[in-house]
């Protein structure tokens, strides 16, 4: 029985770490004006700002392909029964798709709720990706019977639909880069406990 994930899968787990957590901040760091507590992660990508490009195409684009990538495996790797299916389904819906919706339909400088055409196209696939992302990650987890694995997945969904909430939320607007952050960084660290957690306990549920 395979102990470790198979190379793609931890190059996966690599990749959404570098592009989803490490990019981002480094990118935060040395933008003039910028700041990771009120700066949603997205306004790195904004049309017309020094960091467009490198966290459209380095950030946003990998991340989303990294993690189909890591939802593959979890799709090998977990019994496939109807609420793990619906769960993986769920979360590739949500966070691949959002982070494509970033690289499609970058946002307007300042990512204002009203903007251009794109802008709305970008608020839409927002709209859309936290909250089927958020429960996706907590049906995963509630369909896993290991407490400790079960536990992390759940509490990055609640996170995720935590900091979705506290985004929507015009009192938290000096703290949405913060919340955004908790929920997006969140749901990548469970991945990758899973990822590399799952080979070890495998079959950590009934397969057909």
């Amino acid at each position: 029985m395979a102990t470790k994930p198979p190379i793609w899968a931890g190059l996966g787990v690599i990749y959404l770490i570098l592009s989803g957590i490490i990019l981002p901040e480094v990118l935060g760091f040395f933008r003039a004006g910028y700041s990771p507590v009120s700066n949603y992660l997205s306004e790195l990508g904004a049309v017309g700002t020094s960091t467009h490009t490198l966290a459209t195409y380095f950030g946003f684009l990998p991340v989303a392909l990294a993690c189909l990538v890591v939802l593959k495996f979890l799709w090998q790797a977990l019994g496939r029964t109807s609420l793990i299916s619906t769960a993986l389904v769920l979360i590739g819906i949500g966070i691949p798709v959002g982070y494509l919706g970033a690289v499609f339909f970058p946002c307007d400088l300042g990512c204002p709720v009203e903007g251009s055409a794109r802008q709305a196209m970008h608020n839409l696939f927002g709209l859309f990706a936290y909250p089927l992302g958020s429960l996706g990650l907590i049906l995963l987890g509630s369909s896993l019977p290991h407490r400790k694995l079960k536990a992390i997945t759940i509490f990055a969904g609640a996170a995720m639909a935590l900091g979705f909430v506290m985004m929507l939320s015009p009192e938290q607007s000096d703290w949405r880069g913060a919340w955004q952050r908790l929920g997006d960084y969140s749901a990548f660290i469970a991945l990758a406990i899973l990822v590399f957690t799952v080979p070890k306990l495998t079959p950590i549920v009934s397969k057909p």
